[in-house]
């Protein structure tokens, strides 16, 4: 396993409220992904993983974390995960991947037109 398949794995973990704004995004696409670090040991691959989140109202960072951890576990070749939360919620918008902040603002875009679309 590599950092880009770590980091795909862990896109598959969709926030609930860009779901609900009709653009599903991972939290490596809204940049909670605040710091990854592998290391090949002779037991296996260690993760060690620090999640943000986008202000210090949500709730859902734990929720965030225990999937991470859940789902990187499972992967074959995966030794141990340590995940932590990053509390400073020093996350803005400019955190956001490129590329899903087209995909939203095509949304936005729709909804101020009075289109209904939704992107995945």
């Amino acid at each position: 396993m590599n950092e880009s398949q770590i980091r795909a794995e862990l896109n598959q973990i969709l926030d609930p409220c860009s779901v609900v704004a009709g653009a599903p995004a991972g939290i490596e696409e809204l940049g909670l992904v605040r710091r990854l670090s592998l290391a090949e040991g002779a037991e296996g691959l260690a993760i060690e993983l620090t999640i943000g989140v986008t202000e210090p109202g949500c709730m859902m960072g734990a929720s965030f974390a225990i999937r991470a951890r859940e789902q990187l576990e499972a992967l074959p070749g995966v030794a141990a995960v340590t995940v932590e939360l990053d509390h400073e919620a020093d996350w803005t918008p400019a955190d956001i991947d490129q590329a899903y902040a087209a995909r939203l603002a095509t949304v936005r875009d729709a909804r101020r037109q009075g289109v209904k679309a939704t992107v995945s």
